[in-house]
């Protein structure tokens, strides 16, 4: 995942600004209440605008958090405390030592919408919205998946033990397709216990059930926007946080993966297990970068991506991602030289053809020295080349380049 070229000041490095762009009467309201920001600074210290997201989750409690004594009366002139105010002074310290908590409460918002100042760009983040709102819409008819979630990770043919955190998430999305009152609150509380559990036992994953966890919540994450903000959905920081974490152990085994894989960009030399893994962390990577264009979407600064790129690599083409075998991808493969390309979004809207050279087997960028020496990475392809292989992701990535230019 990566952000577009220009990213906005981080929500969550300071809460104070999430009453900030909310001016604007648009149709899907994300942001908070006025009201329910009033006490925030009462309840919490001062937050130190130089601490990052990743420095957030793993915060403690300490001595710079707590609340600082002013050095100076009102008059401006020092004088000695008295017994009884330096026994208050010490009471009032130690109590805040132990009511501040280490971490700010779940409750504090932070999936909120970016604003835009044209009124007439309005409708293509409309079109975004309804296009990712519609993947768990999908998942609530039986025997249909979103375009993100390759069907072969969810067979009944085949024995998937690994893809617990996926088949859980489809059990909990059917249960609020059915419309049984109080699914909602069921839904959400059973969320919030999945977030848990990822956050607790995710170094215990393997690199299948992280890609499960990680595809289950981007289905939560979605349907949290199709929400909006409710009292069931109140835990926008473990959400996050568990997105976060889950992406952090996926880059580790990346680590491992690029010691030990030798043939990861020789085509047909990968399996179509390895290609159908590799695939689904691309669609993936594309939806997380587009719900950042729409969102102040913390995650997305993780992903390190050429700041020429806005969306990079591509979903590959339709005809290599409904193969129902191994047998019918590598016919289609064989078929057609050139259906292995990839292709990227850049940052001017234009569609390009990417070095898949340059690319590890978990879509690192390999030579950062080659790109940043403007060494040639790509090459111009056409909207007709591209368009004429999509397949229903490809309406998501043309709305996203119709935002961009």
């Amino acid at each position: 995942m990566a952000p577009p070229s220009t990213v906005p000041p981080s929500i969550m490095d300071n809460p104070k600004d999430l009453s900030h762009g909310s001016g604007n009467n648009l149709d899907i309201a994300l942001t908070s209440p006025d009201s329910e920001l009033v006490g925030l600074g009462e309840e919490y210290p001062e937050w130190d605008p130089t601490i990052g997201f990743i420095d957030f989750l793993h915060t403690q409690t300490n001595d710079s958090y707590l609340p600082q004594a002013s050095s100076s009366s009102s008059s401006g002139c020092c004088s000695t405390p008295s017994i009884e105010q330096a026994i208050g002074l010490q009471h009032g310290l130690s109590s805040a030592s132990y009511s501040i908590p280490a971490t700010p409460n779940w409750s504090v918002r932070s999936l909120i919408q970016r604003p835009r100042v044209q009124t007439g760009t309005q409708r293509i983040p409309k079109l975004i919205f309804h296009t990712l709102k519609s993947y768990p819409l999908m998942m609530m008819r039986y025997n249909t998946l979103p375009p993100l979630i390759h069907p072969s990770l969810v067979s009944a043919d085949v024995e998937n033990a690994h893809m617990e955190p996926l088949t859980n998430c489809i059990s909990l999305v059917h249960m609020i397709g059915n419309g049984i009152q109080g699914s909602r609150k069921l839904f959400w509380q059973n969320v919030r216990r999945e977030c848990e559990r990822f956050s607790d036992e995710h170094q215990n994953f393997n690199r299948w059930e992280l890609l499960a966890a990680m595809q289950a919540l981007t289905i939560y994450v979605l349907l949290r926007l199709d929400e909006g903000e409710t009292d069931h959905n109140n835990f926008d920081f473990l959400l996050v946080k568990a997105v976060v974490i889950i992406a952090q152990q996926i880059s580790r085994s990346d680590i491992i993966c690029h010691t030990q894989c030798a043939l990861c960009n020789n085509g047909l030399e990968t399996s179509w297990k390895e290609w159908v893994f590799r695939e689904s962390r691309r669609r993936l990577a594309v939806v997380y970068r587009v719900v950042n264009m729409l969102i102040y979407f913390e995650p997305a600064a993780m992903c390190d991506l050429p700041s020429d790129f806005a969306l990079a690599p591509l979903p590959a083409r339709k005809q290599l991602w409904e193969a129902g075998d191994e047998f019918a991808w590598k016919l289609e493969s064989q078929r057609d030289s050139g259906i292995q390309v990839s292709f990227g979004l850049a940052a001017d809207g234009e569609i390009v053809k990417l070095d898949e050279s340059q690319l590890s087997c978990g879509d690192a960028w390999l030579s950062r020295q080659s790109i940043d020496a403007k060494t040639p990475s790509r090459s111009t392809a056409s909207w007709e080349e591209w368009c004429s292989g999509i397949d229903g992701f490809g309406g998501l990535v043309m709305l996203a380049a119709s935002l961009i230019v």
